[in-house]
């Protein structure tokens, strides 16, 4: 049985308090309706605990925000959550996209720095998080084992005519009363020809989440700084400064441990506040994991972003044979959970 409030409810109980669910927890579908952002759905889910999260079926399924109990859990940048009718490959045009959010999917085909491969031009990141979704469906009902269960899912597809077909399928579940949710992609080749393959969950976690008084914990057993700049302050990666303007971006590649089930959990925990935000994944998932730290003023965010391959462009990881492939008719699957603390 759910647990609300303190106290365990079964379905009858809530039936007789309640004119319907949604009195408690459940899913509101609308569109945003100001600026770049015209025309975005948001499928915006409520669990009864005071975690509350918001799906974006025109942003890939994504995640573009969470909070609990008023508290938010990530960062949200300047640039709003941009119609995918005006994303742009070239240059720095997926950041001028780039709300940040609780989950933001880069890939399919490329991540990391722009780059060509074959002719072919790769911006930042890839286009994933500018897909929009078709056949989504919500689905809000008590399973066989007394839970309350909350699910949004819909399908994407990156594709182009003497390219590519992946057929996309995002899952996000909870439960009523809980404090996390559950995130499973299906990806499968559609073509008749092998073709790369990356993903990278950049999950942005923000004010008060991250602060000054927050600390980072996870099985990292090496941590090697991207560059000089993230070089300087490599033994503090697991704390943070105040905001502070200018402050250059860093970015730590970590090699982690994972636990007897082959799991990686990592928090950001903010000590003063008794309050914090976790992730939980398959490391035989997503092998290799990123840490973007940036205290600079208006991007004060810490990133913690697992992948299936290291995060270096499609033009690298093809030159050094790490570019991950997936077979004609093939189905890989990724799985993530995000939660409160």
């Amino acid at each position: 049985m759910p647990t609300l409030y303190g106290q365990e409810y079964s379905k009858e109980q809530l039936r007789a308090r309640c004119g319907q669910m949604a009195q408690i927890a459940g899913v509101s579908r609308y569109e945003l309706q100001e600026g770049f952002e015209r025309g975005v759905e948001i499928c915006d889910v409520r669990t009864g605990s005071g975690f509350r999260f918001c799906i974006s079926p025109s942003r890939g399924m994504d995640i573009t925000f969470a909070e609990h109990n008023g508290r938010p859990l990530c960062w949200n940048s300047s640039t709003g959550i941009r119609h995918p009718a005006y994303y742009s490959e070239t240059n720095l045009g997926w950041l001028r996209a780039f709300y940040g959010g609780l989950l933001t999917t880069c890939g399919l085909q490329s991540f990391g720095v722009p780059s060509e491969d074959d002719g072919e031009y790769f911006g930042i990141h890839d286009r994933a998080s500018n897909l929009p979704a078709s056949h989504v469906s919500i689905s809000q009902a008590w399973n066989d084992a007394g839970e309350y269960e909350i699910s949004v899912e819909g399908t994407m597809r990156q594709t182009r005519v003497f390219g590519e077909n992946l057929k996309w399928t995002r899952r996000i579940s909870t439960t009523l009363g809980a404090s996390t949710l559950r995130l499973r992609d299906s990806i499968i080749n559609e073509g008749f020809a092998s073709t790369p393959i990356v993903i990278l969950y950049h999950c942005n976690f923000g004010f008060p989440v991250v602060s000054e008084n927050s600390i980072i914990r996870m099985p990292s057993t090496h941590c090697e700084p991207r560059d000089e700049s993230a070089a300087k302050s490599a033994a503090t990666w697991d704390s943070f400064e105040p905001p502070i303007p200018e402050t250059a971006e860093r970015c730590y590649f970590h090699t982690m441990q994972p636990d007897e089930n082959g799991f990686v959990r990592a928090e950001i925990w903010n000590q003063k506040l008794n309050f914090g935000a976790f992730m939980r994944y398959s490391h035989a998932q997503f092998p290799f994991f990123t840490q973007w730290k940036t205290t600079d003023a208006g991007t004060y965010v810490n990133g913690l972003e697992p992948s299936n391959a290291p995060l270096a462009s499609r033009a690298e990881l093809k030159e050094k044979g790490a570019l991950p492939v997936i077979e004609a008719g093939e189905e890989k699957i990724f799985e993530i959970e995000l939660g409160v603390l």
